[in-house]
């Protein structure tokens, strides 16, 4: 019988900065089409892209060990929540 600790990843390295970057794009998309704004909308994905894509690659890479579900629910509803904000600040502000 096998240890858990000693499985490995079975998702190949660089996939966490995949998604960031695909996570960004749509982002992108979403803030240049509500702002018709290039610079707003780089602007906004940039930071998406290094958070999401850092922290998905580290979950991802990680030793397999008991993932806390509360802790990855309360990280992407706090990541929804400052997105949703985001939005409602920009069509608040937006002339």
């Amino acid at each position: 019988m096998e240890n858990l600790s000693q499985n490995q990843s079975k998702i190949f390295k660089g996939a966490g900065w995949i998604l960031g970057t695909l996570l960004a794009i749509v982002t992108d998309l979403v803030v240049y089409s509500l702002s018709d704004s290039l610079p707003a909308a780089v602007s906004a994905a940039l930071p998406v892209l290094f958070f999401a894509g850092f922290s998905l690659e580290k979950k991802f890479q990680a030793e397999n060990k008991q993932n806390d579900t509360k802790k990855t629910k309360m990280m992407i509803s706090s990541l929804l929540f400052g997105f949703i904000i985001f939005v409602a600040i920009y069509i608040v502000l937006h002339p």
